[in-house]
């Protein structure tokens, strides 16, 4: 019988060589994910990528501004291109409006509030200030109601671009001197 203190073990021979461990060290963790950090969008940019990139879109921003200012549809930014989007705003332009006051007259209640004292006086112009809002509000919903009836004959039913009525609806609120892109029509003339 054998005990556990005869046992032979063979070791290998001193020809062949046992590899101890991968050979290196292991890397840090932070190492790691640094090498394996990858921007989402794009590659590694240099510094003179990214300042072509910023000189091509100021560029481009600069035209885009020219064409709101002079009216060429070819270079203004998407949301305003189209006939469509050109027949709404010749469409608001051409009207007079009480609701492009809009601003001015809310500027003016907020100042006039600061001065009065009493309070009948207060309320009288509060009182006033919800009249005019209510009228900018009707008025801005008959502008709507008939830019729609006017669109539909002109382009047909279902042709009206998605976010016309928001469209609209800042561009009678500003003051016609303010608008972007610059009123091409006059008052009165009307698009067909």
């Amino acid at each position: 019988m054998m005990s556990k203190n005869d046992s032979t073990v063979d070791l290998p021979d001193e020809d062949s060589t046992v590899p101890v461990g991968k050979g290196r060290p292991t890397p840090k963790r932070k190492t790691q994910e640094a090498a394996n950090h990858r921007p989402l969008v794009g590659g590694q940019a240099t510094k003179e990528d990214k300042q072509a990139r910023k000189e091509a879109q100021r560029a481009q921003r600069a035209k885009e501004n020219e064409a709101l200012m002079s009216g060429d549809e070819r270079n203004m930014p998407l949301e305003h291109r189209g006939p469509e989007r050109r027949w709404l705003r010749d469409f608001i332009d051409a009207r007079s409006s009480a609701a492009e006051w809009a601003m001015p007259v809310m500027l003016a209640f907020v100042v006039i509030t600061l001065f009065i004292g009493s309070s009948v006086a207060g309320t009288i112009v509060i009182m006033a200030f919800y009249l005019v809002l209510i009228g900018m509000g009707i008025e801005v919903w008959l502008i709507t109601r008939s830019a729609k009836k006017h669109f539909e004959e002109r382009f047909g039913i279902g042709r009206l671009p998605r976010g016309w009525r928001l469209y609209a609806i800042t561009r009678a609120m500003n003051l016609r001197r303010m608008r972007v892109p610059k009123p091409q029509v006059k008052r009165g003339d009307y698009p067909s």
